[in-house]
């Protein structure tokens, strides 16, 4: 039976399906104020105010950029902690990814100005965990096509001419064959698990984050974020969010799953954290060509600093 369940995607629906995710430059004008500290402005067209994917976090200052497949099924249960809403650990039957559950606010929430004022205050912490974008494809393509095989056909293959269209079902669990696709058609085949990371934040803002965390290393930068937050409404002066609500799980009553470890030490079943073990199983010299070319925008934002993993000589 296909699973009804919303992912990080269904946040995002304010991004077109027709967008080329490939392209690597965008020519939006960029719009700043004049005067000696001149700084971009946040216009309602900015990509990080017309999606859902800016998490705004008032009593901790945080804005905090989501992204499929990094976690971001986590990341919303701890701001629906920090907000007070009940079913914040409720997994089952409860979708955080759901925007009239999870009740989270966004950065597209406030006026443009407002926005502005927020996202270039040093009084406001802007921050991200972003994934090497050989090991997060495959996960997609692990997650959305091996294993749900009827997402990939529904978002990719449905959309194709009818010859197109049984091959792209018939290799559903081929990478080679979901690559092909998921590049050549990348209007028909347009989704947000495998659209490059950095095509989700304006290019004139990625210099404004304060903090940029790694998956391969996301309990510890995940930690140190939180320990970098307090609150002026803590009745205890000076605990970190980390020692508010990072440090402990929670238990299984009330329709919770049992998580009794600190945040992100145990992740649910379906968002595996070692995608990384896998690559040299699934990838060949071929298909990590295709992922450095295709996803060549990844690699060339300089704010971003991923672990080098070249898994084949580049003359092979």
């Amino acid at each position: 039976m296909h699973s009804m369940l919303m992912s990080c995607s269904d946040e995002d629906h304010a991004l077109s399906n027709q967008k080329n995710y490939f392209a690597t430059t965008s020519s939006k004008k960029v719009t700043t104020t004049t005067g000696k500290n001149s700084h971009p402005e946040v216009l309602k067209d900015d990509l990080i105010y017309d999606s859902r994917s800016a998490f705004v976090i008032p009593e901790y200052k945080l804005i905090f950029f989501t992204f499929p497949k990094v976690a971001c099924s986590e990341w919303k249960r701890m701001f629906m902690r920090i907000d007070g809403n009940p079913i914040w650990c409720k997994t089952r039957g409860i979708n955080a990814h759901n925007p009239t559950l999870n009740k989270l606010g966004v950065l597209g929430d406030y006026d443009p100005e407002v926005a502005t004022a927020m996202m270039t205050s040093p009084a406001w912490t802007k921050a991200a965990i972003v994934r090497e974008p050989k090991e997060r494809v495959l996960s997609a393509f692990l997650d959305k096509s091996v294993k749900e095989g009827h997402y990939f056909t529904k978002k990719c293959c449905k959309n194709l001419a009818e010859g197109d269209e049984q091959t792209c079902i018939e290799n559903l669990k081929d990478f080679k064959s979901f690559l092909h696709f998921v590049t050549k058609y990348p209007k028909e085949c347009f989704d947000v698990h495998w659209e490059p990371q950095v095509a989700k934040i304006d290019a004139k803002w990625w210099p404004y984050l304060d903090f940029i965390g790694y998956q391969n290393t996301l309990l510890d930068d995940s930690k140190k974020l939180m320990q970098m937050l307090t609150s002026t409404r803590d009745t205890v002066q000076g605990r970190t969010l980390y020692d508010r609500y990072g440090s402990s799980g929670w238990g299984s009553e009330q329709g919770c799953e049992n998580r009794p470890h600190a945040f992100l030490e145990e992740n649910t079943s379906a968002h595996n954290l070692n995608t990384g073990s896998k690559l040299k199983e699934w990838y060949t010299p071929e298909t990590e060509k295709i992922v450095e070319q295709y996803w060549a925008v990844e690699w060339k934002q300089e704010n971003i600093k991923f672990e080098k993993v070249q898994l084949f000589p580049k003359n092979e």
